[in-house]
């Protein structure tokens, strides 16, 4: 008699346990998961970021070049190209940073996550940046 006092006496904590349980493996999957998704948007992020460095670093001065032979990035072209391309792709903050032999980008956005919206993490910031020099002349070709 006194087991079976004891058994109904513990009936439902198992339910208890397994109900805190699926708490923590649902966190940590939503973690992995938006992890994953804020990973990706960081990699396209910096995509951009070298994107719009490369567009910059492709404006060179022509008539510097002209006359002295000199490589010079064109500021104002370089500018230009990079934020054309930034705005292009909207929503984010960048600052860009125009060199005589270089273009610089930083970038940044708000990434958006999935599970963690359920405890009022909407999204995460991301940033990336870049920088850029011009390439010129010839390389030689292998054979």
């Amino acid at each position: 008699m006194n087991v079976v006092r004891r058994l109904h006496g513990e009936e439902g904590q198992v339910l208890v346990m397994v109900a805190l349980m699926m708490v923590g493996v649902v966190s940590v999957v939503g973690l992995v998961s938006d992890g994953g998704l804020v990973f990706a948007q960081r990699r396209d992020l910096q995509n951009v970021a070298d994107a719009a460095a490369a567009a910059g670093a492709m404006q060179i001065d022509e008539a510097a070049y002209r006359s002295t032979g000199e490589v010079v990035i064109d500021e104002q072209l370089a500018r230009d190209a990079a934020v054309l391309y930034l705005d292009a792709e909207g929503g984010l903050d960048y600052v860009v940073n125009v060199l005589p032999d270089r273009v610089e980008v930083s970038v940044s956005r708000q990434a958006t996550t999935g599970f963690l919206r359920v405890i009022g993490i909407d999204g995460v910031e991301v940033s990336a940046s870049a920088s850029a020099e011009p390439r010129y002349g010839v390389e030689t070709a292998g054979p």
